[in-house]
């Protein structure tokens, strides 16, 4: 039983991150649609700035991957104890 607890808590630890980077995510591709939009309307914008953006975006779209790949690991870890 003692593994179970530990597995909850880290599925619940992972699942409470992910949320965090889809938020994260999700506030950040606001953005980068606006700079876009920008872009193709003519009007400049920072070029560092839009690089910053599309950077972190593909960096969290890595860290959103590889917490959702932990938490399939850890729920069929969970559920090969339990059952």
């Amino acid at each position: 039983m003692r593994r179970i607890d530990e597995l909850t808590i880290e599925i619940d630890q992972t699942s409470l991150e992910l949320e965090k980077t889809k938020h994260e995510l999700n506030t950040l591709f606001r953005q980068l649609r606006t700079l876009k939009k920008k872009i193709e309307s003519g009007i400049e914008v920072d070029q560092k700035e839009y690089e910053d953006c599309v950077f972190n975006n593909k960096l969290l779209q890595m860290k959103r991957r590889r917490l959702v790949t932990h938490l399939k690991f850890l729920n069929k870890e969970f559920y090969e104890i339990l059952y």
